[in-house]
């Protein structure tokens, strides 16, 4: 049986909520009761959260995540460029980068982007985007333009897709630097519309 990471912590929720229904009668001073659980993990393109990289210029796979999940990584590939750097004192976008689907049948996911200490890294949903994916259509989904980090996210009804613009600001003080201790950290976030 295939548990979501949201049906767990609604579980574990209820566990916890009626242990402490029976503390509070003052009938027991502890209650332990043991419970198993089988979390089984999917490659990102399968997974409830699909992410598939789509324009192979700036992003691509490498081994290294949890099971059989791959590490989605961000660099420009030298044989597609010149040099393998962006521009100083300029604006870089990069079209249809990614693209992120809800593979879940039930519930809606808002799906933001923490680019950590990242500073001019922007990962961008427009409604009209310069390019898409085949079968892709983000004004179908979003009636704005969207930073997946200072806005709100975007929220996918199961089954919608959207692709997902990357782009890097070396124009002002405080914006893109070169990593000098390996690669920058980002985190994409999924979660109920609902949660708080």
């Amino acid at each position: 049986m295939k548990l979501s990471r949201r049906a767990m912590v609604i579980g574990l929720g209820g566990i916890v909520a009626g242990g402490g229904a029976l503390v509070a009668t003052g009938a027991f001073d502890t209650v332990e009761a043991e419970r198993t659980f089988e979390v089984e993990v999917a490659g990102d393109q399968a997974a409830l959260l699909g992410l598939e990289v789509y324009n192979e210029v700036i992003a691509g796979y490498e081994e290294g995540g949890a099971g059989d999940n791959d590490i989605i990584f961000f660099a420009l590939d030298d044989d597609e460029v010149e040099e393998s750097a962006i521009n100083e004192n300029a604006t870089t976008e990069f079209y249809a980068v990614f693209t992120i689907t809800n593979n879940g049948s039930q519930d809606d996911v808002l799906v933001t982007v923490d680019t950590g200490i990242a500073d001019g890294v922007t990962f961008m949903v427009r409604e009209n985007p310069f390019r898409e994916p085949s079968g892709v259509t983000n004004s179908d989904i979003v009636n704005e333009d969207i930073d997946l980090e200072e806005d709100d996210g975007v929220e996918l009804d199961p089954g919608q897709t959207v692709s997902v613009d990357l782009e890097i600001d070396t124009t002002q003080a405080g914006g893109y630097v070169e990593p000098s201790n390996g690669p920058y950290d980002f985190t994409l976030e999924a979660r109920s519309p609902d949660a708080q």
